[in-house]
Formats: C-alpha cells, structure tokens, sequence
C-alpha cells in the first residue's frame, strides 16, 4: 500500500459502538465481515499426530491463516473487544476499514507521501493556519477503540465543529499553497465541502465528524 491519507464522514460515537454493537449494528458488522473472510475448512482427522491434537495448544492439522487474511473469529473478536494479538492487527484494521466504508456517509483516499505530507504543514503555518488545524490534527484525537495502531499507521478524528473552522481556515489560505501541495488540499477540502457545513447535509446528518488513516508503508 502506498502512502495515502483515508477520511471518512461519519460520527466517533458509531465507530466506538462498533465494538459492542447492538443487534442490528452487529448483523451489519457480520455481512460486511463475511465478504472479506472466506470460510475456513475444517481440520482432517488424518494420521498418528491428529490424535495429539488435545494435548497441543493448536491442532497439528489445523489449516494455515495467513497473518493479513480477516477471519469470522477477528470480527467476532473487534465486536465484544476482546485483545487482538500483534500478529492479528493488520487483518482486523482491514474488517475495520470495510466496517466504516459501509457506515460512514462517505469516503475517499488521497495519496500523501510523507514529504508532502511535512511540506503541507509548512504551507499552512505560512499561512498563519491555527495549529489545531494542521494536517496532522486531522487524526490527533483517539478514536478510543479495543484496537492498537500498526506500526505503520496513523489513526483518529477531527470533531464536527473544528472540521467546520479547518474548511473555512483551509479555504482561506489555498492560494497561498505551493503547486506540489494544492492538489492534496484541495482533494480534501472537496470532501469535507461534500459533507459539511452546507445546511442542507448538515439537517440529514448530525454530529458528522472526520475520521482519518494515514498509512505510511
């Protein structure tokens, strides 16, 4: 995966019910884990060694999971906030990126190197840009949820109403981006424009707020 920004429409609360969701929520959340996690066949009772199968931890002749491949067990796991193992972290941060594709209001990817990334903060303190409101701050607050970052990721939220100051500061200060960093800019503040701030998306959906995932691998 290539370093990309991720942002999605859609309010903390719900991302956070995620993992104790109530029965409706829960029956999504499975559907949407289901298309991602092909079923897995069972053992063969084959061989001397399958008898030692309740003795050992793991039976010997259990099929092979491949670290980043979701299974049914990982949804089930994210939804009664059971600890996710190290090894186990990349295959649930997928189901997770399904579940707010299908949740949220909407969302989109931008690429954003890490250069672009540091040359993009620079051009909005130039622009006298409030700190608050910097790239960065875009996934500053935690999510508070059951599952620990990768290593290679960024994740957290803006609420609603500093998404509403950032549109209007970004906005503002746009043409004073370098050519190299408008185009990043721009590609955001053409989402947030598509869910925020007009009134009459704000009377269908209240308490939208932003979700980001910057990946750097």
């Amino acid at each position: 995966m290539d370093e990309e920004l991720r942002l999605w429409a859609i309010n903390v609360d719900l991302v956070r019910q995620c993992f104790s969701p109530p029965p409706t929520l829960a029956g999504t959340l499975r559907e949407v884990t289901l298309k991602l996690a092909p079923p897995v066949p069972p053992p063969t009772k084959t061989g001397l060694l399958s008898k030692l199968g309740p003795l050992m931890r793991t039976p010997v002749d259990a099929p092979r999971i491949p670290v980043n491949q979701p299974t049914v067990v990982d949804g089930e796991s994210l939804m009664t906030s059971r600890y996710i193992a190290s090894e186990r972290r990349a295959a649930c941060w997928t189901i997770t990126q399904a579940w707010l594709d299908e949740l949220a209001c909407g969302h989109t990817v931008i690429p954003l190197p890490a250069s672009q990334l540091n040359d993009l903060e620079f051009d909005l303190v130039r622009a006298e840009v409030p700190t608050q409101l910097s790239i960065r701050h875009l996934w500053y607050e935690n999510l508070d949820i059951p599952l620990h970052e990768t290593e290679d990721m960024s994740i957290g939220f803006m609420p609603h109403d500093r998404v509403l100051r950032l549109q209007q500061e970004w906005t503002r200060a746009l043409p004073q981006f370098d050519e190299t960093t408008t185009p990043m800019a721009t590609a955001l503040l053409e989402f947030i424009d598509s869910h925020f701030g007009d009134p009459a998306i704000e009377a269908q959906d209240q308490g939208l707020d932003l979700i980001a995932w910057w990946t750097s691998r």
